[in-house]
């Protein structure tokens, strides 16, 4: 199992620490208390997360009033990691913390106060992280060819991860969900088959029996956040309605969702200094 990290998207004081007065030299021995806050929204019992699902968390705490021992410290931990240790003196704390985990596992969130007199209060449940998202599959690293490519095909499948050339892609165009080509306007270009400017560079495409639809989005992922994608991921929601994804250059990672509904990123590797190819790897949702 991999390390559970952890991590912490927010922590959010309430109007939270009221600092009255000063402490008298000999306080009354008592407790302070912390509770969970509740709520629509609030997580304050044992609870099951999928990878990278926000939980929502809040603390109410008070000090004893009939003693002087005002609060002076927050901890929250999940399980031995200290992840908040707030140092204050005050009568009340309030706080609201979001938190996710990357990967699967179990454990324990602790929060805890403390008051002047040593005196401490803690509350704690369970959380079980389960895996998040889809399964995806990658690819290996392929290569695509434009119309004056002779050896590389230009049809791709990507929900079988099998490339087409134009002496069998006639029997398989409904398998086909993009196409590379290099064109004067549009340069280094993936395209749908249903894309207009595509039949300008293969027009037998417009004798093909079926045109899928697929879609591309560009993103701000970095070629080695793609690599570091493993076997589960969360697609972010697809919005675009482009028919290609064109300009493309070495380094590149475009969001595509194919005519079948499958969502997936391709990666530019390579498009070489020579010739109308690139080379491309891609990662798709089983």
């Amino acid at each position: 199992m991999r390390k559970l990290n952890v991590i912490l998207f927010l922590a959010l004081l309430v109007g939270a620490i009221s600092i009255t007065g000063c402490q008298d030299d000999d306080p009354i021995i008592g407790k302070p208390t912390i509770d969970f806050k509740g709520g629509a929204g609030y997580a304050h019992d044992d609870v099951t997360l999928k990878t990278y699902e926000k939980l929502l968390v809040g603390f109410n705490a008070a000090y004893d009033d009939d003693t002087d021992n005002f609060l002076t410290r927050f901890t929250l931990k999940i399980g031995d990691e200290v992840l908040v240790d707030s140092i204050f003196n005050a009568e009340t704390f309030s706080a609201d913390y979001l938190i996710s985990f990357d990967a699967v596992g179990e454990t324990t969130l602790t929060g805890k106060i403390t008051d002047a007199g040593g005196f401490t209060d803690q509350v704690s449940f369970n959380i079980t992280i389960e895996e998040g998202g889809v399964k995806v599959r990658k690819t290996e690293e392929f290569v695509l060819g434009s119309v004056n490519d002779l050896e590389a095909g230009s049809f791709y499948s990507a929900v079988e991860n099998v490339i087409y050339d134009r002496d069998n892609v006639s029997e398989n165009t409904d398998k086909v969900d993009f196409i590379f080509f290099k064109g004067a306007t549009n340069q280094n270009t993936l395209a749908a088959p249903d894309d207009p400017d595509v039949v300008t560079v293969f027009p037998s495409i417009n004798n093909w029996t079926v045109h899928n639809k697929t879609r591309f989005e560009p993103t701000e992922m970095t070629a080695q956040e793609f690599d570091a994608l493993e076997d589960y991921h969360i697609f972010p929601e697809f919005t675009e309605t482009t028919s290609k994804a064109n300009h493309l250059e070495n380094g590149d990672v475009v969001y595509f969702k194919t005519d079948s509904g499958k969502q997936g990123y391709v990666k530019v590797v390579d498009l070489f200094t020579r010739g109308d190819v690139a080379k491309l790897q891609v990662i798709i949702e089983e």
